[in-house]
């Protein structure tokens, strides 16, 4: 009989592969989303003037999203078919995308707080100009401040959120692993039936050869066939005299 494996769970009741099924669902749709738009935006970064950086960036971006459509599309269809290749691919990329999520995110970040703030502060005493509210350069430090926190509490809920979905991909990964060697190994019952002996042989052999009787069934716990205690009590009267 095969090995019974654990089923894996998330979020403590649900099961893991319910979990990367809608993981590798929403990576096809929304990598393929967003490398349909950074293609757009390649294409009509031909037609205008656009700095060497940032098309380089776009084209890293475009095909880190075209990767994770297309292996979501086999974590899809992994999860569906129970397939631990395509399982595996996909956890690795989901692992590979949060480590560029992480790396661009903290270079964002560092481009945020070292760059100069005074072209940030002149376009907020313009826009307060602009709709005639009556704002000074302290609130507009402070507001760019915010924005700040803001910023880096959205990539960190981000990074959460991904490796925490990684975790469950990767639960599921190790759970059709499991049930891949249980599917090859068999279990061996401890204890074996008991294999009794046929009493109506044993009467038949006791009866033929005017043996009494015994309650168990096996002719040798007889004292006559045993070569015990039990033989040497009875003397062989033959070479008596």
């Amino acid at each position: 009989m095969p090995l019974t494996v654990r089923t894996r769970k998330f979020f403590c009741c649900l099961p893991a592969r319910l979990g990367a099924f809608v993981l590798a669902l929403l990576a096809m749709i929304g990598g393929s989303f967003v490398a349909g738009i950074g293609f757009l935006q390649l294409a009509g970064a031909t037609q205008g003037p656009i700095d060497k950086s940032d098309l380089v960036a776009l084209w890293i971006q475009t095909i880190m999203y075209t990767i994770l459509g297309v292996v979501g599309a086999f974590g899809f269809i992994g999860t569906l078919i129970r397939n631990l290749r395509m399982v595996s691919i996909f956890a690795f990329v989901l692992a590979l995308h949060l480590g560029f999520s992480v790396a661009s995110g903290i270079f964002s970040i560092y481009a945020m707080f070292t760059q100069d703030t005074s072209t940030a502060v002149v376009q907020c005493l313009g826009n307060a100009a602009d709709q005639g509210v009556d704002v000074s350069v302290k609130d507009c430090q402070n507001g760019i401040t915010v924005m700040k926190g803001v910023m880096v509490a959205v990539y960190v809920l981000t990074w959460l959120v991904q490796l925490y979905a990684y975790f469950i991909v990767e639960r599921y990964s190790e759970q059709l692993e499991d049930e891949e060697m249980a599917n090859h190994t068999r279990v061996v019952p401890r204890s074996l039936p008991e294999i009794s002996a046929p009493l109506n042989q044993m009467s038949a052999y006791n009866s033929a050869h005017g043996y009494p009787e015994h309650n168990s069934g096996y002719p040798f716990v007889d004292p006559r066939q045993a070569f015990g205690s039990a033989a040497r009590r009875e003397p062989d009267r033959s070479n008596m005299v």
